[in-house]
């Protein structure tokens, strides 16, 4: 499922999920990525702009391949809640 997370902040992140994420390890490589996408975290877009979309289920996984494959540049981070769940963050630079 994709959805517009417009009202977001970057410093904690309600998902779609109602968790509540915060930041745990920012520059995470590839291969961890994909581990977290494999196991069905999902993956939150943040575009130019301050544009946040939340990608779960069967939108995760595109997600991760258009930022892995993109001509500019995306860093990844490790989000988790209080109770451990994690998602992605994938942030776009110009």
């Amino acid at each position: 499922m994709r959805r517009d997370l417009t009202n977001a902040r970057m410093g904690e992140l309600l998902g779609l999920d109602w968790r509540t994420y915060s930041l745990r390890v920012n520059g995470i490589a590839a291969a961890e990525v994909e581990s977290l996408v494999e196991a069905g975290a999902p993956v939150v877009t943040y575009l130019a702009g301050g544009h946040l979309v939340w990608h779960d289920e069967e939108d995760a996984w595109p997600a991760w391949a258009d930022a892995r494959s993109a001509p500019a540049r995306v860093t990844a981070s490790r989000w988790e809640s209080p109770d451990g769940s994690v998602a992605v963050v994938l942030v776009w630079h110009d």
